[in-house]
């Protein structure tokens, strides 16, 4: 097995195995991924055998996309891909109930959950925000990092430029889509549940089957009282930490659960 950076050359190849492990293929988000954060990849004979991404902050890593084709499976090579990632800092990362065993032998423990939802969002708009723009950039990176105890620009200089930002009184939410089909919708930052709730609605009605990744009960409530389906629960994991950084109770959806 080689173990080596990938690079948008591997786009294709990560899709496919994103595909064949029964993920969606989202490739635009693999593009994302590989061009702000650093992907590591196994090759054997027969092409990319597993993958994973470290998303490197100031603050912490962030670890996501660890896969393992099925010929490879059980065979040590998710533990050597996130081994290879780990250093002595703070790290986090998103789990499923399959996958926790295995970060928690390396350290990991769990913090908090996550319900995926996905579905069209059938209630209305709330018209409680309104489009950030450029100029609104430093006040969207300043409550970030308050958030979510992490300094990262480029996330918010992206989602100006390939997607939409709604700014309210109260909060703020992005979304962009990781495929044709599908809109991303995070991170949702807001004062209150309620509020939350409100810039959901702004950035969801109207645009489209919609995911989002939350916790709290009265969003989780909202967004199945309005089309949005449960696809599973992952816990959200640190090491080298009691817990993760910031005003999280603020902090009500990821813009994508391998950045943080």
């Amino acid at each position: 097995m080689e173990l080596r950076r990938l690079t948008l050359d591997d786009l294709t190849a990560c899709s496919d195995l994103a595909e064949s492990r029964s993920w969606p293929r989202e490739e635009s988000k693999w593009a994302f991924l590989l061009t702000h954060s650093e992907g590591w990849g196994l090759f054997d004979d027969q092409g990319l055998a597993g993958t994973t991404v470290v998303t490197r902050y100031p603050e912490l890593a962030s670890i996501s996309m660890v896969l393992v084709a099925e010929r490879c499976a059980r065979q040590g090579h998710g533990r050597r891909l996130v081994s290879h990632v780990l250093d002595t800092g703070v790290s986090t990362l998103f789990a499923t109930e399959m996958g926790r065993p295995l970060y928690e032998q390396l350290g990991f423990r769990a913090v908090g959950f996550t319900d995926i939802h996905a579905g069209v969002f059938t209630g209305p708009v709330s018209n409680t925000s309104h489009l950030a723009v450029s100029a609104d950039l430093d006040e969207l990176v300043a409550l970030d990092a308050k958030v979510t105890g992490i300094t990262r620009p480029f996330l918010w200089e992206s989602l100006l430029a390939m997607g939409s930002v709604r700014l309210s009184a109260n909060g703020v939410a992005g979304s962009w889509r990781v495929a044709d089909d599908l809109l991303l919708i995070g991170p949702v930052i807001a004062d209150s549940p309620a509020d939350a709730c409100a810039l959901i609605a702004d950035s969801a009605a109207g645009n489209g089957r919609a995911r989002v990744d939350v916790h709290d009960p009265e969003v989780v409530a909202f967004v199945r009282a309005h089309g949005m389906e449960s696809w599973g629960e992952s816990a959200s994991m640190v090491r080298n930490a009691d817990q993760l950084p910031g005003d999280r109770a603020r902090y009500h959806a990821p813009i994508l659960q391998a950045l943080g």
